[in-house]
């Protein structure tokens, strides 16, 4: 199972509902969870050294693209965008801080679904 199979689970069993790999707009988002009027989109990267800027970047532009989409859809929801990665490099983390992308583990990521 792979890093992105894992949160999934874990947020299903943590009561969110999931989207995994699906198309919004013109890009795939790895994960999109919801609860309540709360959406968390997630970019998962299970890479062997720590996450870049560009990883942000990506997390950012689908982001982007999940709230034209949404917005589009329907109103009144929270939507927050959410790079989780074993390891993430200070350089990604202030970009991530400068685009309002909240950077997590994936064990902190857990602690936040519940």
């Amino acid at each position: 199972m792979g890093l992105e199979e894992e949160v999934a689970e874990k947020a299903k069993a943590n009561g969110w509902h999931v989207e995994l790999r699906k198309r919004h707009g013109s890009r795939i988002q790895d994960l999109i969870l919801s609860r309540g009027g709360l959406v968390l989109v997630v970019q998962v990267k299970d890479y062997s050294s720590p996450a870049g800027p560009s990883t942000v970047t990506q997390t950012k532009r689908d982001f982007d693209e999940y709230i034209r989409h949404l917005l589009e859809e329907r109103l009144g929801v929270i939507v927050v965008p959410i790079l989780i990665s074993k390891s993430i490099s200070d350089k990604a983390r202030k970009r991530a801080l400068s685009y309002g992308v909240r950077c997590y583990s994936p064990s902190e990521f857990e602690n936040a679904l519940r």
